[in-house]
Order: structure tokens, then C-alpha cells, then sequence
């Protein structure tokens, strides 16, 4: 979430990306620092939600929250929430984001958001979704077309997105800034992850003969991640308070796309 630009130069520059040191607060735009001011509550809020969701889909290795992506001697840039092609590496990563999340609220940089957005999609970043929060609350997702132009298109908060490739399930938009859809996201990605399918909530792996005992174990397993990442601490989850918890997702489970 950059901020306006009266405040961002650093010295005279220019800078290379080598010359930022971890943590520090400025982006480089083509050599000029950029600085990243703290986040007002409602963006880290969303922020927060929005790498819940998405590192918890069942596709993504690697994901994370203002990591410094090098595209280029010159250009480093650090996206809100961000899936990443390589491990984590011990300093600013060397491949562009597949996918790259800005949220934008009021006093947002129009201008230095668009410059980071044409950069990341250059570099090699699939989508970059930049989540509205301030009146209508909605998603712009910018890719790189064919003829190399920039394009636009908006979700609204009743819509889902989806990058196949790179996500393995659709999320949905109002789950980049709601609690509650956020949740709910997180734990069916959660589920899948650990081997389940809604609506049914059924084991996709384990089925054969003499393999009741391991099912049995995987689901609690799956379950008590869930329910932990949730409520934020571990829950004594036995074989019949699952069956409860199962019947009552099921209830209220949303249809796969």
C-alpha cells in the first residue's frame, strides 16, 4: 500500500537494489527510492486477511506479506500480499510474483500504483489484484495482454477470482477483506489441502480396505490445523465432536467452480 511521493526521495540516488538493506521502508522505482508509509488499520486488517486466504490455498508453496522483489538492478518492489516461485530466499527474491496483491485506500499514489503494477506484470507477474477499500469495495485485476497493453478488469465483493496455475481454488473477493468470508475461505482451503472435497466433506485419498484407521487420523489432523489457525490455539478434536464440525461446514459449504 504505497502513500504519495512528496515525502519518498532518499538522498539523491540513484540506488541499486543491493544497497537496501532487509526491512527497510522504501520500494525503488528504476533507481529512485520510494517510501512505504506504516499502514492505517483497515488496510493491515485486510492485508492480514488477504494472506490468509491465499497462503492457504493448497497450491501455494510459498507466499508472503511485503517481501522485496528485485525486477531489475534498479527496481525493487514489495507487494502487500504475494505468492512466491521461490522458497524464501535470505534477501530480496530474484522471480517476479505469479501473483501479487495491492490493497488501495484513501491517499493511495495513483500514480506510483500504476508504475508498480506495469513493472511486476513486465518482470513476469501473472495477475496483480489490487483490492479497493475505500466506497465500493471491489478488486481490479490487471494482466499483461497479448499485444503487451496493460488490462483492466473489476470484481465485484458477490464475484470470485480465480489464476489457474497458480491458485487451485477460486477466492472469493469479499474474502480479501472480510472476516468471516476470510475464515471460511481459509478452512475449506485448509480441508482441501489436507485431502477433503465439499460439499461433502469426503476423503479424496485413502479409501481402500485397511486404511480406516489412517483416514480416521488425517481428518482429525486436517480438522485441528483448520480449527487452530481460526481460533488461534489448538482444540482437543475427537472422532465425534469432527463428525459435528463436519456436518455443520457441510451445511454451509459453497460448491466448488
Amino acid at each position: 500500500m504505497s502513500h504519495p511521493r512528496s515525502a519518498t526521495v532518499l538522498g539523491p540516488g540513484p540506488f541499486k537494489a543491493r544497497d537496501l538493506p532487509s526491512g527497510c521502508s522504501y520500494e525503488l522505482d528504476d533507481g529512485h527510492a520510494v517510501l512505504c508509509m506504516p499502514t492505517k488499520g483497515r488496510g493491515g486488517s485486510a492485508q492480514r486477511l488477504g494472506a490468509q486466504v491465499i497462503g492457504s490455498d493448497p497450491l501455494v508453496q510459498h507466499a508472503g506479506v511485503e517481501v522485496g522483489f528485485q525486477l531489475g538492478e534498479g527496481t525493487l518492489r514489495a507487494p502487500d500480499v504475494a505468492v512466491m516461485r521461490l522458497a524464501p530466499a535470505n534477501g530480496w527474491q530474484q522471480e517476479a510474483p505469479p501473483l501479487a496483491i495491492e490493497y488501495a485506500d484513501s491517499g493511495q499514489d495513483e500514480d506510483d500504483l500504476q508504475v508498480k503494477i506495469d513493472q511486476l506484470l513486465r518482470a513476469g507477474t501473472r495477475a496483480v489484484w489490487v483490492v479497493r477499500l475505500h466506497r465500493i469495495r471491489q478488486v481490479e485485476v490487471y494482466t499483461l495482454g497479448a499485444s503487451g497493453l496493460v488490462q483492466r478488469t473489476v470484481a465485484q465483493a458477490n464475484e470470485e477470482l480465480t489464476l489457474p496455475g497458480v491458485l487451485s481454488r477460486p477466492v472469493p473477493v469479499v474474502a480479501l477483506f472480510d472476516r468471516d468470508a476470510a475464515d471460511q475461505a481459509t478452512f475449506e482451503n485448509l480441508l482441501a489441502r489436507f485431502g477433503f472435497i465439499h460439499p461433502d466433506i469426503a476423503r479424496e485419498e485413502g479409501r481402500e480396505e485397511g486404511r480406516e484407521e489412517g483416514r480416521e487420523e488425517g481428518r482429525l489432523s486436517a480438522l485441528r490445523a483448520a480449527v487452530a489457525l481460526i481460533v488461534g490455539a489448538d482444540v482437543d478434536l475427537n472422532g465425534k465432536a469432527a463428525d459435528e464440525l463436519l456436518a455443520l461446514i457441510a451445511g454451509n459449504a459453497r460448491r466448488p467452480g
